[in-house]
């Protein structure tokens, strides 16, 4: 564990104010402000004035919790150094402007109409500094000189999992005794449990134990959970579990359908639902909803509350009343959070940590919140601190004092990130790629020494804030992306937040200096609601959020006449306005924006303004699929690191494209024919592209050197690729050549191949050396005459094979490792969990391996659907399988050794369609 110096719990602003310091002073910045005639001596009173500010922002953010005055001192204060980065951000655009167009001419004298010329506006956000700096004496602010001590930076996910048992064995015990009981009429047979107890003492967090616990999975057919929180919507609750239990969506809003749906979806099971953080209480209402839940005896429903009321008026339920942890228990914990397992190395730490535990009063979420603070630095003297903090006396509640004692010590860089998640709404999964982008457009991601990427600096910020217990796993979230925060969490980061973020709600009254805005789409055009927004001048966040309809409506008033004068905006979203059919020209006046969020929208093209916003970052186009180009000069967006034009209409890439030299991600590349377009080697241009990559029509590859110059081996943050060739009618065996050029680096994790026309893969394809892969599609592929060796692949969860029509056998070949005998320990296969087979119309025989281990030794679904010739034989007793599909595959029914093999298959769901 390497051992840095870090300067511990500075002020929300010192950041802020440390990058403004560090621009003025800046050779660039002031060459630049120098050719302009920028008046320099305004310059530098500006930079003293923040040198002025920064050493009491610690003192007057303690200060703030006891004393309003100076609170209110400090709110004013932030919004003067957010008016003071607006300005000089406005200033580094003209200068970026002048490199990307060559351009001298004076622009800045048209960024503020409304305040005169640029040096007037200098001039007065440096009074406005200076007026804060001669009131430091007056209201009793100190210097506080930041003690530095040395930090020891540990692994956010170490040990973090298994911590969060402690104190709760017994309890998790006892709860899965309630579940696994199927006895009628007795006392402990329990159709539902309700986990009752205050916020803050893990109810969800146990209930997660149970759910997860592998006696409980095997237990059940059909687990869901769901979280409920104060919006008891019937309609949508039923609408989650059927989504799940079908693992397909329904947009119906027919609460009688989705009922009938659920209901016969559950005849015949054994399932568990989880619905967490419930608190309505009216009886009719659950009646209303249970009366769908009707499965195989045995089935249960656990229920995570904080109204003890709930279980009288709720129905049926027998009570769990979960308690405090103890003493003993609260240490435990404390101490396994902070320590990992190895706490016997920190004796002189014990007596502190001991009595810090004392202070969280028995409950799980303070002390994971403390001890992700107290994790971070090892010193007796930083423990001791943390102690004797005056934040213990703050607050009534048993949790927040904790809360607000994690936050006081948070590094500015943290305080910003996570007091701008206050925006989303209670319970709102925060997507972590999503946030990194949104973080990366605020400027939150600070220049590395060693020249991190803005997206590694953040993604490393949300592994921060994970590992200090601020965040934690989205239950429902099966991709591991995404993340929610704690209801008292959230109550801290929105205090923290003050007026600077907000979600907007009916009758909210909101400050005209809000900067960031998240609000909840309606079912119909909000228009009514947007005159208020005329006085957020400062916005920099316009993001809605929420539940989608099928006609999410914006208004053109907002659209052409209130979002273009938002010129402080950095991040914006239009996402599901499916009426947004084109945008002004006026957008191109936007030129703070980073993040540009166009998703499922109608848009048919972008306007050429568009290539003026040379801060842009983020620009997101998926699910348009009446979008037909990209403008011709998107190369002027020079500050590019993330287009998404996945499931558009866009026929050919661009020729300016190659110049966006910064790309991150590019989720399409379309090859062009002949002189049109692009030809596949100018993917060689973009070294750093990282997450989903799309190759269409690979069928105008004509020469294999080309797709080899792509250099496709190389770009190992690619994680997810499709290769997809035409729809073509005629075997080419040229392709064979350029689908072996196309070999992806062996850290890929998802591949699918589709419509390629050769008869045989190339080697690499189904090489054991790829032992990230997880997921493999290979559709269309008629002309080929046998499947790789992709038994090989000892990772793959997910196999699917499609359309290969003329494949008549599958033998030793799929398993791989031919001729090794059967005393070999090679095991075909080992993590393969779902496999398919579709429309395999001349498929006749799958033999079985010969080897000395069984294949698929942890494969749970089985699919075969229209393979009208298959015989057999299906794999032999996999020992996880849970389900098996069959659908029109006639001639498998009729074969012995296949029924055979399915009657021996007890209490499996085996459904039969032929």
């Amino acid at each position: 564990m390497a051992a840095t110096s870090t300067t511990v719990g500075d002020a929300f602003l010192s950041a802020p104010i440390q990058t403004m310091i560090d621009k003025l002073i800046s050779t660039d910045f002031r060459d630049y402000a120098n050719n302009k005639k920028l008046n320099l001596s305004l310059l530098t009173q500006l930079q003293t004035a923040l040198l002025a500010l920064a050493p009491v922002l610690d003192d007057a953010e303690k200060m703030q919790i006891y004393n309003p005055g100076i609170k209110k001192w400090l709110d004013e204060l932030k919004n003067v150094i957010f008016d003071t980065e607006d300005l000089l951000n406005q200033i580094s655009y003209d200068s970026l402007r002048c490199k990307v167009t060559n351009q001298v001419q004076n622009f800045l004298s048209s960024l503020f109409n409304t305040n005169g010329d640029i040096n007037s506006q200098i001039k007065s956000v440096c009074e406005r500094l200076q007026l804060f700096a001669q009131q430091i004496d007056t209201i009793g602010l100190q210097t506080v000189s930041q003690k530095v001590l040395p930090m020891t930076h540990r692994s956010s996910r170490s040990s973090l999992n298994e911590s969060l048992i402690v104190g709760r064995e017994n309890d998790k015990e006892k709860l899965i005794k309630m579940l696994l009981s199927e006895r009628d009429g007795e006392s402990n047979n329990v159709g539902a449990v309700a986990i009752v107890g205050m916020g803050g003492l893990g109810k969800t967090t146990l209930a997660k134990l149970v759910y997860d616990d592998v006696e409980v999975d095997n237990h059940f057919d059909i687990k869901v959970w769901t979280t409920v929180s104060l919006d008891f919507d019937i309609l949508e609750i039923t609408r989650t579990l059927l989504e799940t239990v079908t693992s397909r969506n329904w947009d119906t809003n027919d609460l009688h359908i989705l009922r009938a749906e659920l209901k016969q979806n559950l005849r015949g099971k054994r399932f568990l639902f989880v619905l967490d953080d419930v608190w309505h209480e009216v009886y009719d209402d659950w009646i209303h909803l249970v009366s769908s839940f009707v499965g195989k005896s045995g089935s249960k429903m656990i229920i995570t509350t904080r109204n003890h009321t709930f279980t009288r008026t709720g129905g049926t339920f027998h009570t769990y009343t979960l308690g405090a942890l103890s003493r003993e228990e609260s240490w435990s914990l404390l101490s396994t959070c902070a320590f990992g397992f190895d706490g016997s190395a920190y004796p002189q730490l014990e007596n502190i940590g001991q009595s810090i535990a004392k202070k969280c009063r028995g409950m799980p979420l303070a002390l994971k919140a403390l001890a992700g603070l107290l994790r971070t630095n090892l010193d007796i003297e930083y423990w001791d601190a943390i102690l004797t903090s005056d934040k213990w006396e703050s607050h009534a509640h048993h949790v927040m004092p904790a809360l607000h004692v994690s936050y006081q010590y948070l590094p500015s860089r943290l305080k910003r990130c996570f007091t701008y998640c206050s925006i989303f709404p209670k319970d709102y999964p925060l997507d972590r790629k999503q946030l990194v982008l949104l973080w990366m457009a605020e400027g939150f991601a600070e220049k590395s020494l060693d020249l991190k990427d803005a997206e590694e600096i953040c993604d490393e910020f949300f592994d921060e804030l994970i590992s200090r217990f601020l965040f934690q796993q989205s239950n429902d979230d099966t991709e591991e992306e995404k993340f929610v925060m704690h209801n008292f969490i959230r109550e801290l980061a929105t205090y923290a937040a003050g007026t600077s973020c907000c979600q907007l709600e009916y009758k909210t009254r909101i400050s005209k200096n809000v900067r960031h805005l998240s609000y909840n789409r309606e079912k119909h055009d909000i228009s009514m609601n947007y005159e208020i927004f005329h006085n957020f001048e400062c916005l920099r966040t316009f993001l809605p959020v929420g539940p989608l309809w099928g006609q999410n409506c914006l208004s053109r008033q907002v659209l052409v006449d209130f979002l273009p004068t938002l010129i402080r905006l950095r991040v914006l979203s239009l996402s599901e306005y499916r009426n947004i059919k084109k945008l002004p020209d006026s957008f191109g006046n936007l030129t703070q924006l980073r993040y540009l969020d166009l998703s499922n929208t109608g848009i048919k093209s972008l306007p050429k303004t568009i290539c003026k916003l040379y801060n842009l970052q983020t620009l997101i186009l998926s699910n348009c699929y009446s979008l037909i180009d990209l403008p011709s000069h998107i190369g002027m967006l020079i500050n590019l690191r993330h287009l998404d034009i996945s499931r558009t209409n866009i026929k050919e890439m661009p020729m300016q494209i190659i110049e966006l030299e910064k790309l991150r991600t590019l989720t399409v590349f379309i090859v062009g024919k002949g002189q049109v377009g692009l030809s596949i080697k100018e993917l060689r241009k973009f070294p750093y592209l990282q997450g989903k990559l799309t190759i269409l029509n690979l069928h105008n590859v004509i020469d294999s050197m080309e797709a080899f110059a792509a250099n496709l081996k190389r770009k190992q943050r690619i994680e997810e690729l499709v290769l997809q060739w035409g729809e073509q009618t005629e075997y080419c065996g040229a392709q064979l050549a350029v689908l072996d050029m196309l070999q992806p680096s062996i850290t890929l994790k998802k591949l699918s191949i589709s419509y390629y026309s050769g008869k045989i893969f190339p080697s690499w394809l189904g090489d054991s050396s790829f032992f990230y892969m997880v997921y493999l599609s290979i559709s269309n592929c008629e002309y080929c005459l046998t499947l790789p060796p992709l038994g090989q692949l000892s990772s793959l969860k997910d196999l699917r094979i499609d359309g290969m029509k003329i494949l008549k056998t599958i033998g030793s070949e799929f398993y791989g490792k031919v001729g090794e005998g059967s005393n070999s320990s090679f095991q075909p296969f080992p993590s393969l969990q779902n496999l398919q087979f579709r429309n395999m119309s001349s498929w006749k025989e799958w033999l079985p391996f010969e080897g000395g281990k069984f294949p698929f030794p942890c494969l749970q679904t089985l699919r075969l659907r229209k393979c009208p010739e298959l015989r057999g034989h299906l794999p032999n007793h996999p020992p996880s399988l849970k389900e098996i599909v069959i659908i029109d595959c006639g001639r498998l029914l009729e074969t012995p050794s296949t029924l055979h093999c399915l009657s021996s298959l007890e209490n499996k769901n085996i459904v039969y369609l032929k």
